[in-house]
């Protein structure tokens, strides 16, 4: 499960200058809090959790006991569920302009209990002396990364705040670490900043990671596939990153508790996604890599419920399928003719053609504009989940 950009305060979440709903702020009652909810959710839904990531900015502005705060409540919630917990740290977790440090920006991160980027000292040490841990589990490898390691230094401190950066040094330890890695089905590169420029909503440059374009053709390299998991711009979004066929799946990741009124010009919801990577169908379909993720939406007052809506992720949504949509749209037409119907349930659909469940935000939308030259559409529930593809009239 991905939970980004917390942005933990200590005033009031529901007054117009809170950055976030998730505050140390005393309060009567338990009437906002994306927490206890999200332990609501997940046992309603009963959903099945290996790990926890969360790609950083988990206090903001460098808030000591706001980054306690929110820091305890997400090992709470691992704990809870049994899960794993992974994170990486973001500009707004490294005290960069010394507000309580004078000689090491992230000095309070490093004395936190449970340790960040996880708990085990092998890996604590690898993050903290070169910028990055390999975490290895039975079935997946994960690669956290500092992005936000150079923020408070460097001959023009200020503007290295504006951005991520990896070094050359540490794209050469990554690249040697990879290699020496043991073979996973999923394998997970987990950071605060984005890698790439994004075509939604980031007119410049701002935030991009130094080097991030390296890494990304580092990764397109390897013989195994990659999904990289970012935070930052609370935009969340599913695209595949430059390259071969090999090239990383990129997800970024919705703001968590973001408050509305402080984020006003970011019309993405607060959301979680629960990743799940299904190597074995890729094997069997002969994709570099297959999964979905399934989204929800928290708002005050109203709690998670499934995302759904013209902005944020839907709440299932798939990735792996990187052949012509207009081939399966002719596939589907095909199918319908051949069941003798004119519409299909999306479950009956989607066992039929798997690849169904493998599409990008963007290549689904192109699906659609190709089943329309066949007169089919898909039809979706008033909570937002596919319901039937068919035939029109």
């Amino acid at each position: 499960m991905l939970i980004s950009d917390i942005h933990a305060c200590d005033v009031d979440p529901t007054s117009s200058g809170a950055p976030s709903y998730v505050s140390t702020f005393p309060r009567v009652g338990n009437d906002i809090d994306p927490f206890s909810e999200l332990e609501r959710l997940i046992e309603e839904e009963k959903l099945s959790i290996d790990f926890i990531l969360c790609p950083g900015d988990i206090t903001n502005k460098a808030s000591k006991a706001p980054f306690s705060y929110a820091w305890e409540k997400l090992n709470a919630l691992a704990n809870k569920i049994n899960a794993g917990l992974i994170s990486t740290v973001g500009n707004h977790d490294v005290d960069s302009r010394y507000t309580n440090n004078t000689y090491d920006p992230s000095e309070f991160i490093k004395s936190l209990t449970p340790k960040l980027p996880t708990n085990d000292v092998g890996s604590f040490r690898a993050f903290w002396s070169e910028n990055f841990c390999l975490v290895t589990s039975a079935d997946c490898n994960i690669l956290a990364l500092n992005t936000a390691a150079y923020h408070g230094g460097g001959k023009d401190a200020e503007a290295e705040m504006e951005y991520g950066r990896i070094s050359p040094p540490t794209l050469i330890a990554i690249k040697k670490a990879l290699r020496d890695a043991p073979l996973r089905g999923t394998n997970i590169l987990l950071c605060h900043h984005h890698l790439l420029k994004s075509d939604i909503s980031d007119v410049s440059a701002a935030g991009v990671t130094r080097g991030g374009d390296v890494l990304v053709d580092l990764l397109n390299d390897r013989p195994e596939a990659w999904i990289v998991v970012h935070g930052h711009r609370h935009i969340p979004e599913l695209i595949y990153g430059h390259g071969g066929s090999n090239s990383p799946t990129i997800v970024g990741s919705a703001s968590f508790s973001a408050q509305i009124n402080f984020d006003a010009q970011n019309k993405n919801p607060n959301q979680v996604h629960l990743l799940t990577s299904d190597p074995t169908a890729a094997i069997r379909s002969g994709w570099v890599s297959t999964g979905e993720i399934r989204s929800w939406t928290w708002q005050p007052g109203i709690g998670w419920k499934k995302a759904r809506g013209p902005h944020g992720l839907n709440h299932v949504t798939g990735f792996g399928f990187r052949s012509s949509v207009m081939f399966l749209a002719n596939q589907i037409d095909q199918y319908l003719k051949g069941q003798g119907k004119e519409h299909v349930s999306w479950n009956e659909a989607s066992l039929a053609h798997p690849p169904l469940s493998w599409l990008i935000p963007s290549d689904f939308r192109a699906l659609e504009a190709a089943l329309a030259k066949f007169r089919i559409a898909i039809l979706v529930d008033r909570d937002g989940s596919y319901a039937q593809i068919g035939r029109s009239s």
